[in-house]
């Protein structure tokens, strides 16, 4: 009898094994596709604005537009355009027209016509915050302070700890020095180091009750060979978008930066 009872309890629990199973293989299809959508999303951070985070780190119901960049940047110059127009919508910015460094690579080597930012003053909920870290050559802080090589990461940030919360620093130092990767000289890195010259590169960063997006470099829409094409003066650029006339290509960027702003604001 006891034996009886003994075969029927083992096969009861051999019922359980089927469930169990489907509920290990439900786990780890979860897990795969976890690691897999984190990994497609940083990568596509460089020149994509991804959502990487359902955190807000905006204070007060704010939402927070970081845009942190160097000088003579041609990512930045590139960014600051749509960047410009989009905020034109949230407040008043002051700015300078200017122009990044000329890099063989990009523009058949033109210097890109861009704005620096200068100051905002918000008429909204959405607040700005602009940060130079390197001047226009990378050699040195917008201090003065002489930066080599080997330390310019490290020194890119140091200033942005001095400036920012500790959660900007944290997302740039992990998306530019862990998530996204770049092929450089036949191998992959961390995209600040994906240069002969080392150095954190533009990062725009918008949080706020919808969460929190990331774009690094210049946005996919409008690449720095398009802005030139626009237009390669900077005054005239800048005379134009203010006379109302915005060039449609930065004019669709400035609407693709806008609704990720209207979605971190939660409307």
């Amino acid at each position: 009898m006891a034996k009886g009872k003994k075969k029927n309890e083992k096969e009861s629990r051999l019922i359980y094994i089927p469930f169990i199973a489907l509920l290990l293989v439900i786990a780890l299809f979860i897990g795969l596709s976890f690691r897999t959508s984190v990994s497609t999303s940083a990568q596509s951070a460089f020149t994509n604005l991804v959502k990487v985070s359902s955190t807000d780190y905006a204070p007060n119901g704010t939402t927070q537009v970081y845009f942190i960049s160097w000088y003579g940047c041609p990512y930045g110059a590139t960014l600051s355009w749509p960047l410009y127009v989009a905020l034109s919508n949230y407040g008043n910015l002051t700015v300078i027209p200017h122009y990044s460094v000329a890099e063989p690579d990009l523009a058949n080597g033109a210097p890109i016509p861009g704005l620096l930012f200068q100051r905002f003053t918000p008429s909204s909920n959405v607040q700005f915050h602009f940060y130079y870290i390197y001047n226009q050559y990378l050699n040195a802080t917008p201090s003065g302070q002489p930066v080599n090589n080997a330390d310019r990461v490290q020194v890119g940030l140091n200033e942005l700890e001095n400036m920012t919360p500790s959660w900007v620093v944290n997302l740039v130092e992990q998306y530019q020095l862990s998530e996204t990767q770049v092929v450089y000289n036949g191998n992959q890195v961390p995209i600040a180091m994906g240069s002969s010259e080392p150095h954190l590169v533009t990062t725009l960063i918008i949080s706020g009750p919808g969460g929190t997006w990331i774009m690094l470099g210049y946005p996919k829409s409008l690449p720095p060979s398009e802005v030139v094409s626009i237009n390669g003066n900077s005054t005239q650029l800048l005379n134009e978008i203010e006379s109302g006339h915005v060039p449609s290509p930065i004019e669709s960027t400035a609407q693709q930066i806008l609704q990720i702003i209207q979605q971190a604001s939660g409307s």
